[in-house]
């Protein structure tokens, strides 16, 4: 706001100066686009301070509400300014400050690398709101409009977002190596960060003539994968078992959806799992919700070979028959237990002596391969 005045030179404003309320919103400062002179007029409300400023210096801080004439009555140091100016026109610049509490909010622009010992290095996003506000005018002005020549409002939000980031960054760092937490403990140290946070981060900003008053609303974002990762976590603790029987059990899924599509590279998997294929079945069928016989019958018989001890349909790439534990031939043949001849695996019938090498359980009808004393299925015992 801009008012200019007729009169005497040096007795009688020749403007007046005021920061309109619709302009201030969340602007912390605002300078002047005009250098006052001799008894000039600036308004001061109650909700600001206002700053004469001249040389990379605050001279004066108006701080209290009123209209001040700019002379050595409302500013001494300008009698000496004058005295060794003589004939000066332009006196110096006015800031205006608010005073009340600001309010923003930050984020991280790039992921913060954060160390988990089970994930590895996470790359980890953080966002929040926050509130400050100008405790000390002067030096407010002399270190952001001096030393930095910040003069725009939008930067020095930008430099306190900055900082915010970099304390947090130092917090999760802290918590890390004293505490040894994880991402996964994060969400419940949210309000000791937030604390730790403001503490850490008030001598930094207290040199600038600033407080930040709150940190709150912290939300930490993990990756896709590590956030998914975390989900399986929480479905294992409700089923209370552990991750590699989690790990396996999984496993042991995708094998079956792969053997139903006739993926040979999913049903080779099961060479890897060893001796914890038992406790990953397990979690498998607890993780499946119980799938039908039927479900489970299709998807076992596509891309499926049987084992030549006992019989059992087991995926085309096993190494080893879940059933007996039989080392598998990875040919896909089998011996004839009649002739003794190298047959295909699959074969209800020698193509070598014709003997039979399927039979029927009388009590299901399940079919049966090999010399075995009890049907799979239902669990009969067979007559010799």
């Amino acid at each position: 706001m801009f008012n200019g005045g007729k009169g005497e030179p040096g007795n009688i404003a020749r403007n007046t100066y005021a920061w309109a309320d619709a302009q201030k919103g969340e602007r912390v400062m605002y300078r002047y686009p005009r250098n006052v002179r001799w008894n000039d007029n600036v308004i001061v409300r109650e909700d600001e301070f206002a700053v004469f400023f001249r040389d990379g210096k605050a001279l004066h801080v108006f701080d209290r509400p009123g209209r001040y004439a700019v002379t050595t009555l409302n500013v001494p140091v300008l009698g000496e300014l004058v005295a060794k100016s003589l004939g000066i026109k332009q006196l110096g610049e006015i800031f205006y400050i608010q005073r009340r509490e600001m309010r923003g909010k930050y984020g991280t622009t790039e992921p913060l690398a954060f160390r988990d010992k089970d994930f590895g290095i996470v790359r980890i996003r953080a966002f929040g709101k926050f509130s400050y506000r100008v405790v000390d005018p002067t030096l407010f002005i002399t270190q952001f409009v001096g030393s930095e020549g910040i003069t725009e409002s939008e930067r020095i939000v930008e430099w306190l977002r900055f900082e915010l980031v970099q304390t947090l960054n130092d917090v999760l760092g802290e918590l890390n190596r004293d505490k040894g937490i994880s991402v996964l403990d994060i969400p419940a140290y949210l309000n000791e960060i937030e604390h730790m946070a403001l503490s850490k981060i008030s001598a930094e900003v207290e040199a600038y003539g600033l407080r930040i008053m709150n940190i709150a609303g912290l939300n930490i974002n993990l990756p896709d994968e590590v956030q998914a990762a975390i989900d399986r976590r929480g479905a294992m603790g409700a089923l209370e078992v552990n991750y590699m029987q989690y790990q396996t059990g999984k496993a042991i899924e995708g094998v079956g959806e792969g053997a139903a599509k006739g993926d040979g590279s999913a049903a080779g998997l099961f060479a890897g799992l060893g001796a914890g294929a038992g406790a990953g079945l397990e979690m498998g069928r607890a993780m499946s919700g119980g799938m039908s016989q039927s479900n489970q019958s299709s998807s076992v018989v596509q891309g499926a070979i049987r084992c030549e001890k006992c019989g059992a349909e087991i995926p085309s790439n096993s190494r080893f028959c879940l059933e007996c534990g039989n080392k598998i031939r990875m040919d896909g043949m089998m011996e004839c237990p009649e002739c003794k001849e190298r047959i295909p695996s699959s074969s209800k019938f020698c193509p070598e002596c014709g003997s039979k090498l399927v039979e029927k359980c009388p009590e299901c009808g399940n079919e049966v391969r090999g010399k075995v004393n009890y049907c799979s299925e239902c669990g009969n015992r067979f007559t010799s």
